[in-house]
């Protein structure tokens, strides 16, 4: 994209017993495969989750070399308890913050870290596709307010 230096930065993402463990690891997957890999995941376990989504996880840490740290909460307390529980185990100042069912393009980070590098910037965000049922099946695009 640029010959800008980017910082380094750290992912936050809780997951949930009702979480689909498909789409955990595709969120992952998706942060893997940034343009500028992020230096460290922090997932939050929000209390007690499924087998398969705990064998979801175990994967994940097993084969990658990206440093991958899972902390849970032995009782579930609702996303902004996990989020705030999690940020300190963030190892980078700059966090980008995702759900454990968000895909991003390959180019996200890159680009989010560049603007915020070129701008001074203490925040950025971007709009999002979702989709209806599955990965791929797009519904609507959601524009961050101004």
């Amino acid at each position: 994209m640029s010959d800008l230096l980017l910082p380094e930065y750290s992912v936050l993402m809780c997951v949930y017993k009702n979480d689909k463990a498909e789409y955990l690891a595709l969120a992952v997957s998706s942060m893997l495969s940034q343009t500028v890999k992020p230096h460290d995941i922090v997932i939050v376990c929000d209390g007690e989750l499924t087998p398969s989504l705990d064998e979801t996880l175990d994967r994940l840490i097993a084969h990658q070399d990206t440093n991958i740290t899972v902390v849970r909460l032995n009782e579930n307390h609702g996303l902004g308890y996990a989020l705030n529980y999690g940020l300190p185990k963030c190892q980078c100042d700059i966090v980008a913050r995702m759900d454990s069912d968000d895909l991003s393009r390959p180019d996200r980070c890159e680009r989010l870290l560049s603007k915020m590098t070129k701008e001074n910037l203490d925040l950025v965000g971007g709009a999002i596709e979702e989709f209806n049922h599955e990965p791929g099946d797009m519904g609507a695009v959601r524009m961050p307010p101004l």
